[in-house]
């Protein structure tokens, strides 16, 4: 425990390097991304709802949609430049295993198939 704050464990992983490089990785990154920014788009709105009903100031709002559009737009830019909290990578992580255990059931599927077609051919 560090600081009271317990490590969690490094797990490592046999993952090919260059899979982060596929087109479907990328795609994955980014919806990861996105599903981030949505999130803390959504938490900040009904935050902000939350302290409104409470002060009493939540009616005759004419630019609410503004308001919305706004927190979107600081969101997507948080995920963007900084990385946000995180998040995105956290599922990103769990999820790129999967990918790279599928292209390489691809690719073994393919050699298998290529292998017999020489055994027919011979």
């Amino acid at each position: 425990m560090i600081n009271g704050i317990s490590s969690s464990k490094i797990v490592k992983t046999n993952i090919d390097p260059s899979i982060h490089k596929t087109e479907e990785a990328l795609k994955l990154k980014e919806s990861c991304q996105q599903f981030e920014s949505i999130l803390w788009s959504k938490l900040w709105k009904d935050m902000r709802q939350s302290a409104m009903s409470i002060s009493g100031n939540d009616k005759g709002r004419p630019y609410k949609q503004m308001e919305d559009l706004s927190l979107e737009m600081a969101s997507d830019d948080l995920v963007e430049s900084s990385g946000g909290a995180g998040l995105w990578k956290m599922l990103y992580d769990s999820m790129i295993g999967k990918l790279a255990a599928d292209k390489e059931a691809q690719e073994r599927r393919e050699a298998d198939e290529n292998a017999a077609k020489i055994d027919l051919q011979a």
